[in-house]
């Protein structure tokens, strides 16, 4: 689900002030408590430089979170992030990226990494990191087609309703995080929906054994966002210093980084979209210690090399935006936002299902049943990305539109909940769709419509919207579609049409969008065309299921490829490849598909979990994590549950796999 979202948050210091005001609290409070009389101002003049010195000889760990998909479609997955701890290679702990516990929706990981700190740590090797969710207040709801969803009661690994869970992943022991002095570095935790989580829609109940992984190398091509106060503006270098205050919560995380800017960079400023130089100033009019949200990447400019240790890791990591949004475009004061997809309209009233509430007063709320959004014609309209200055019509938001509501909430406590936007703004965010092609023709195709925002199409009331799933028309004049042919799966993301306009329904764009200021409606500023991915290297999702765990999972499986025995009779409920809305039940193939490492792929990130242990070992290469494979599925361990994440070939039973997850029942 691609859903650009962004909250409120107070200000706070950063993490190397904190440093060292806890540090010089602690001296002074031996000179006042341990050694009275003793310390003179001279000492005590010379253990503050140490304190300084010791700071300066940190350097910085940035530290992401995300989340892989699975078969399994949710509409919110919400626990409580209580800690994010890094420990060194003695097991020490104590490194906290987040100094209080959050909540986190992993749905909304999906399609972007969220930074949760970007904290000064001292220079050294952290061989693992340890992340523990709570599941008390969960709430977990399951996309069974209908407009709310089912809600899932998490339990544990015994049946019992799930509490606390920590889960310690361990880095390949050949590419430690390694902080160096005065640099920076990124580790990437990543926690695997499939293979920690089994639906049991019957009983409306989800066992959840997380499963988390953590690597020092890049996993991911994902957006990554980075949400926090602005600390200052550097209007000579085009940057700006943000805190960071991930989701969209209150609690700040540890540090602070540098965000870059180009001429493509789009804004929203206090409601107002500009691009490049224009934007830029109008960021720095929002001022210090406004909140701003910063979708870009993550760039490690050069290595370290530790000669003696062997080993090679990232440094100096930079972040260039390629979208912000600051000031009242996050939050106003006063102002409440809801952030989700529409699912009907009627009039100038949209229904969101399953919505995100984010109150003026700083909470963070899912309204489980629906909330209706009233529109009138001072709404201002704006759509995320875009490159111009004009303002749409409400008109233009229609069904399928992923959006944030600014406004008035009210009626929130039953579930439901009433917002008045008629006097406020909405963002339309990128909204992505997949399905099965039915017709393509010159810059364009039409489909047979199955997810839209990252719901089933089941879902949705298209009255009035001038669209009709299973003739779903989409305008395609910035993509290459001569790969494209009847019966293929595609996934793309765009903008709805205006509702109630003629066909096309749908336009997929490019990533710069501009508004054209005639009609109103939104077009892709690239004259280049972009080939829509082919059927056949459409990002897939295998999730296995072993009913008790097998000892035999695989007929083979060494450092080429993994022989799934698709015989194997203990094999679950869950036992599919999804390609895009394409599912595919591997017992009802007619060979054994074969999983094999993507050669091509950088990111790269396979995992052996253990359930009971509940530590998850990480590796960066296939062949690392075949041979320990090799040692552990000795013929008395179980497996229980395999997901892999990368590209299926039919014709071939071939998965080529980005990452792979197994988990054991140890």
């Amino acid at each position: 689900m691609s859903r650009p979202s962004d909250g409120r948050g107070y200000i706070n210091g950063t993490s190397q002030i904190f440093s060292r005001f806890k540090l010089f609290t602690w001296l002074e409070s031996l000179n006042n408590t341990l050694m009275p009389g003793f310390i003179t101002t001279r000492m005590r003049a010379s253990w503050v430089v140490l304190t300084l010195m010791l700071c300066a000889c940190n350097g910085t760990a940035v530290v992401t979170l995300t989340s892989t998909p699975s078969t399994d479609n949710f509409l919110a997955y919400r626990v409580g992030l209580t800690s994010v701890q890094l420990q060194n290679s003695s097991g020490s702990s104590g490194l906290k990226v987040l100094p209080a516990g959050t909540t986190v929706d992993f749905v909304n990981l999906l399609n972007f990494s969220e930074v949760l700190g970007a904290l000064g740590v001292a220079k050294g090797s952290y061989t693992s990191a340890v992340m523990t969710l709570d599941f008390s207040n969960a709430q977990i709801v399951y996309d069974d087609g209908s407009a709310d969803g089912v809600a899932l009661t998490p339990l544990n690994a015994s049946g019992q309703p799930a509490g606390q869970i920590s889960v310690t992943a361990t880095l390949d022991s050949t590419t430690p995080f390694r902080i160096a002095l005065k640099q920076s570095a990124a580790l990437a935790i990543v926690f695997d929906m499939g293979a920690s989580n089994l639906v049991n829609l019957t009983n409306k109940t989800v066992t959840v054994t997380p499963l988390v992984g953590a690597s020092a190398s890049p996993i991911d091509g994902k957006q990554v966002r980075l949400r926090g106060p602005i600390m200052g503006v550097n209007s000579s270098t085009l940057a700006f210093t943000s805190g960071v205050q991930p989701f969209d919560a209150n609690v700040m995380g540890q540090g602070q980084l540098s965000v870059t800017q180009s001429d493509l960079t789009t804004y929203e400023i206090n409601g107002q979209p500009s691009i490049g130089s224009a934007g830029f100033s109008g960021l720095a009019g929002a001022g210090t210690g406004a909140l701003a949200v910063s979708y870009g990447t993550l760039t490690a400019a050069d290595t370290i090399t530790d000669t003696t240790a062997a080993t090679t890791s990232s440094s100096n990591v930079t972040f260039t935006a390629t979208q912000v949004l600051a000031g009242s475009s996050v939050q106003a004061t006063g102002v409440d936002r809801v952030t989700g997809v529409v699912t009907a309209r009627s009039g100038n009233v949209l229904s969101v299902e399953a919505a995100t509430l984010v109150g003026a007063d700083g909470s963070d709320t899912l309204i489980s049943g629906s909330t209706l959004i009233t529109m009138g014609p001072n709404t201002l309209v704006t759509a995320f990305g875009q490159t111009t200055a004009e303002f749409f019509t409400p008109q233009q938001v229609s069904i399928g539109a992923v959006i944030d509501a600014f406004g008035t909430a009210t009626n929130t406590s039953s579930g439901q909940a009433s917002f008045d936007a008629s006097a406020g703004r909405i963002r339309v965010d990128l909204t992505t769709l997949s399905g099965l092609v039915t017709a393509v023709s010159t810059g364009a195709l039409e489909l047979n419509l199955a997810f839209l925002g990252g719901r089933s199409i089941s879902g949705f009331d298209f009255v009035g919207a001038g669209a009709a799933p299973a003739q779903y028309s989409v305008a395609a004049t910035a993509l290459d579609l001569t790969s494209t042919s009847v019966g293929a799966p595609v996934v793309f993301s765009g903008f709805n049409s205006a509702f109630g306009a003629a066909p096309p329904n749908f336009t997929a764009t490019a990533p710069a969008v501009v508004v054209d200021p005639a009609t109103g409606t939104l077009e892709s500023s690239s004259t280049e065309t972009v080939p829509l991915p082919d059927p056949t290297v459409i990002p897939a999702q295998m999730v296995i299921d072993w009913s008790g765990g097998t000892a035999a999972p695989f007929l083979t499986f060494d450092t080429s490829a993994i022989d799934l025995d698709v015989h194997n009779p203990s094999i679950g409920q869950r036992r599919n490849i999804q390609i895009g809305p394409q599912l595919i039940d591997v017992t009802g193939l007619s060979a054994d598909p074969l999983i094999s490492p993507n050669t091509s792929s950088a990111a790269q990130l396979f995992s052996i979990g253990h359930a009971v242990s509940s530590t998850v070992e990480s590796f960066n290469t296939y062949t690392a994590f075949i041979t320990q494979l090799q040692t552990e599925l000795n013929g008395t361990v179980l497996a229980i549950a395999l997901t892999a994440s990368g590209s299926y070939t039919s014709s071939s039973f071939a998965f080529s796999a980005t990452g792979i997850a197994l988990l054991l029942n140890n």
